[in-house]
């Protein structure tokens, strides 16, 4: 989400540098105005600073912090009973002593808490933790989509799935640096064996066909229900009839996405992540609490066993505590990138208005003339 709501504002950025520098012409040829360099350069400034607050957020909140929600295992209970103290001017009384339980929260409770423990693991940069491994991954992801579609636009729905399991050891490197110990060794480096793909494959394949999904689903509803047929522009001369209609139609095509991402692509996403945390080497240790055995049903290889969690272990040994803080980190995030875009849009109109003052109504969309900012 927040890459989408950048790469909007980035767009609009690029549309008013493209004004200014064409000297504020409009389609029509109308001259209008033309916004200074400072004034560019402070919007430049602005654009910037929020690439790199929504880039922090999607990936330190909306990666890093769920894959461990994700991993955590429940705490321990922890026992104990007061030590009683002797004292012999004190009258002899024996008090029956309760024992206290404790039950600590987990680390991944808030995000203060685990904030905290990334920071401990390495400083500020620790909240971007294999972020070099998964800018790689996006490149080649990119690349081998982008590839596939050149060769037919039939491929535009398995195209992602084939990218996806073709660099499924990628995202298994990612996950595990995360969920680790800092180690010395370059992420490339701490590639897993090549034995481990096959491992991982099916999983992957399944996540990226319910992302698929996601995508494609509402999508294709719209278009059943006619709702690419309309002009936006045009809906000021709908009927009110007509228009609650497409509004209903809009909300389910809403909830068809957000049905699918609840019961489809979250689970599998806790699959595979739980699956990749499983085939942590025994040599490495985890930051959050992590049971490697999964409740007594990962089976090591060298008793027969395959090592790995199996897909739907995975999922049933998620308990529905976790199920519900990893919902509500969700749902944080969502809010905070809410949060973030309204403050940008308030600070690129003030920073319009110092710029332009009253002729900032210049920039306001007119009948074939520019778009407006945002």
């Amino acid at each position: 989400m927040a890459s989408t709501l950048t790469g909007s504002l980035m767009k609009r950025g690029m549309e008013v540098a493209t004004y200014a520098r064409n000297g504020g012409e409009a389609d029509g040829g109308e001259k209008q105005y033309e916004l200074p360099l400072w004034g560019l350069f402070m919007l430049g400034a602005t654009m910037m600073v929020a690439f790199i607050g929504m880039s922090m957020v999607e990936y330190t909140f909306g990666r890093i912090i769920p894959t461990l929600v994700m991993i955590e295992s429940p705490p321990e209970t922890i026992s104990f009973e007061p030590v009683p103290t002797e004292d012999s001017d004190a009258p002899k009384k024996t008090p029956e002593l309760e024992a206290e339980t404790v039950k600590p929260k987990p680390i991944t409770s808030s995000f203060r808490t685990t904030l905290q423990v990334l920071d401990s693991k390495g400083g500020f940069r620790a909240r971007f933790r294999g972020v070099w491994v998964f800018f790689v991954s996006q490149i080649a992801f990119n690349f081998i989509v982008h590839t596939l579609l050149s060769l037919s636009s039939l491929l535009r729905f398995v195209a992602p799935i084939i990218a996806s399991v073709a660099l499924a050891q990628l995202s298994l490197a990612w996950t595990l640096i995360v969920i680790s110990e800092p180690s010395p060794k370059t992420w490339f480096r701490r590639l897993p064996a090549k034995s481990t793909w096959k491992k991982v494959a099916i999983p992957t394949a399944v996540l990226a066909i319910t992302q698929q999904l996601a995508l494609q689903l509402p999508f294709y509803l719209a278009v059943g229900l006619g709702l690419t047929e309309h002009d936006p522009r045009q809906l000021a001369n709908v009927g009110s009839r007509k228009t609650g209609m497409m509004l209903l139609s809009c909300l389910a095509v809403f909830a068809s996405g957000l049905l699918v991402a609840f019961f489809l692509v979250i689970p599998a996403n806790v699959t595979l992540v739980r699956v990749q945390a499983s085939l942590l080497s025994d040599a490495e240790e985890t930051i959050v609490p992590f049971d490697r055995s999964f409740n007594g049903k990962v089976i090591p290889e060298f008793v027969g066993g395959t090592g790995v969690i199996g897909m739907l272990d995975a999922w049933k040994t998620f308990d529905w505590s976790a199920r519900v803080r990893l919902l509500k980190a969700y749902v944080k995030v969502l809010f905070l990138q809410i949060a973030l875009y309204a403050v940008l849009v308030l600070a690129i109109f003030a920073q319009l208005f110092i710029i332009m003052g009253r002729d900032i109504q210049k920039l306001a969309p007119s009948e074939g003339g520019h778009p407006a900012l945002i």
